[in-house]
């Protein structure tokens, strides 16, 4: 190699090195990210996330998150970190983002893809990000093992379930709720008739799909209230076989992240229960 070659590498090695020191002072704006930066990062790390992390009803890192400072997404918050990343989603303000942009704050944005495969690639490059490749990895392995412990299912021998919530709003194509669905054994009617994202269906529509069986998740403590009424009506009760409608925990599906495959572990023994 010539002397040149030589010191035009050792240039840009100086110029753009190899590796950069982890951050070590990172927020986190959003429930979501909130989430994966708490099982990911040391905890030294994270100097701050959401007030949201410590929600009780969705939250899945309430005890993680506990020891450390919340904020509200305001950038007088965010500044007062002074924080060398910034953890954001797909649904952080375009002005927040802006002015980090333009106040030269280092960024990293997860994708929130709705399925396995989305997930792992989100976990794998904040944990990148982050220093901690060997963490992430680990938690990827540990999502992949308990998601092997549902042997996958002939689609003539699946049963047919929805999800079913208040409002009549269920879940079709590019949902968590769906791959949950589909990863446990179970047809989604609502997927199959190309029913895209959360939509609301009507009651009778329910009744013509013959679902085997209906979920459903609130959020918060049940009350009272017309749209939590309609999932009791007595057409549902009927084709149920007075059966209750399953409750999964609303805080596996707001966020994408390796709870799914708990989610999956409990719509998996729901399916083998109904055999």
């Amino acid at each position: 190699m010539s002397a040149m070659v030589t010191a035009l590498l050792l240039l840009l090695l100086t110029v753009f090195p190899a590796t950069a020191d982890p951050p070590q002072r990172v927020v986190s704006v959003n429930l979501c990210s909130d989430q994966l930066l708490l099982m990911l990062a040391d905890p030294r790390q994270v100097a701050s996330v959401s007030y949201l992390s410590r929600d009780l009803g969705s939250s899945f890192v309430v005890e993680l998150a506990i020891d450390h400072p919340i904020n509200h997404a305001q950038i007088e918050e965010v500044i007062s970190y002074q924080p060398d990343l910034v953890v954001t989603t797909p649904y952080t303000n375009p002005r927040l983002l802006n002015i980090l942009e333009k106040l030269g704050f280092k960024t990293h944005r997860l994708t929130l893809g709705h399925s396995v495969e989305a997930i792992t690639t989100d976990i794998r490059q904040l944990a990148a990000r982050l220093g901690q490749a060997p963490r992430g990895e680990a938690l990827i392995r540990t999502m992949q093992q308990r998601l092997q412990l549902t042997p996958s299912v002939r689609h003539v021998d699946r049963p047919k379930a929805l999800f079913y919530q208040p409002r009549g709003y269920t879940s079709g194509i590019d949902t968590l709720q769906n791959e949950a669905l589909q990863l446990a054994g179970w047809r989604n009617p609502a997927a199959e008739q190309g029913i895209v994202g959360y939509v609301p269906v009507p009651l009778e529509q329910i009744m013509l799909w013959q679902p085997d069986t209906l979920f459903t998740s609130n959020y918060g403590v049940s009350g009272d209230s017309l749209a939590e009424r309609q999932l009791e009506h007595p057409a549902l009760k009927r084709l149920l076989g007075h059966q209750p409608l399953l409750q999964i925990p609303y805080k596996y599906w707001i966020c994408p992240g390796p709870m799914l495959a708990e989610a999956v572990s409990m719509l998996y023994e729901a399916r083998v229960g109904k055999r």
